[in-house]
């Protein structure tokens, strides 16, 4: 991976074309990202905002292969790019993995508290993205009482959704964008720093109360705000794992069974919410103080 990433750092424009190619693709969005927070923290914000600002344009021409709009494609290809220039500014400036996972959870926060007030009841904005679900729910054969099932109970918590969406496209890109840029030092200290991952006391005593909370109440407030906090947990709680993991030299593979529960549909709900429970209860009892003072790097 360290030669993948000198060979995209050697020329500029490597990084640049890539960015811009998978900018508009649906599962490869936080790549994207992803480039451009590793862009930023090598070259600097400056240079970021560059090189994001010609990827957009690059991105452009592309509208005609994809067949949509100019003006959609630039706007779309600028969110991606520009927010993982944000990423590795945000990162740079503090210096801390565990400031900017902080950092992101807080202004994904905002931004569903924003929706709260200004859409306490699903818009018609979402509305016409549940009627393209219908439709691709129907084209795939479900029935009419299944598609108006999957309506009703899905319209109250979609922003909620959308937002834990996005709140999960940023850390992937700031998780692969930082790795990256760790494969260009000498002593990479994404390691160390991911497995420190927490929300704090800040961030984690609202979180923990929103939680609580959402076992009695149901008001938009907690509708958007619920699954954010339980994906902050599970980053949280990734984390400690690993941390454990790490200190006790438990082989690699001993964390693959982890991961597949998670891509597991069957399993995947379960698995995260434990793993959230993990998060929750390690920002209040520390569970990786036994850890303390345990070298971070092996012999």
């Amino acid at each position: 991976m360290a030669g993948f990433v000198q060979w995209l750092l050697s020329r500029r424009y490597r990084l640049i074309v890539l960015a811009a190619v998978l900018a508009p693709v649906p599962v490869l969005v936080f790549v994207s990202s992803a480039l451009m927070t590793l862009e930023t923290l090598y070259r600097g914000a400056r240079n970021g905002v560059f090189s994001a600002a010609v990827a957009t344009v690059v991105a452009i021409p592309l509208a005609w292969a994809w067949g949509v709009s100019p003006a959609g494609m630039a706007l779309e290809s600028g969110v991606v790019l520009f927010a993982g220039v944000g990423l590795g500014a945000l990162l740079r400036r503090t210096g801390s993995l565990a400031l900017t996972f902080q950092g992101v959870g807080l202004v994904c926060a905002v931004g569903a508290l924003l929706a709260a007030v200004l859409w306490p009841e699903p818009g018609a904005w979402v509305t016409a993205i549940l009627d393209g679900l219908a439709e691709l729910a129907r084209s795939g054969g479900a029935t009419e009482e299944q598609v108006s099932s999957l309506a009703e109970n899905l319209g109250p918590y979609f922003t909620g959704l959308m937002v834990a969406g996005i709140y999960l496209q940023l850390m992937a890109a700031l998780l692969l964008g930082s790795w990256w840029a760790s494969k260009t030092q000498e002593e990479s200290q994404f390691g160390p720093q991911f497995r420190q991952l927490r929300l704090g006391r800040i961030l984690g005593i609202p979180a923990t109360l929103l939680m609580a909370s959402s076992l009695v109440l149901d008001g938009p407030f907690v509708r958007n705000l619920f699954p954010l906090a339980l994906f902050a947990f599970w980053f949280q709680g990734i984390a400690v794992v690993h941390a454990w993991a790490w200190a006790k030299r438990w082989s690699a593979g001993l964390l693959v069974p982890m991961y597949v529960l998670l891509i597991m549909p069957i399993t995947a709900a379960v698995t995260i919410l434990l793993l959230a429970s993990v998060g929750l209860v390690d920002n209040w009892i520390e569970l990786r103080r036994p850890l303390a003072g345990q070298p971070q790097k092996r012999n």
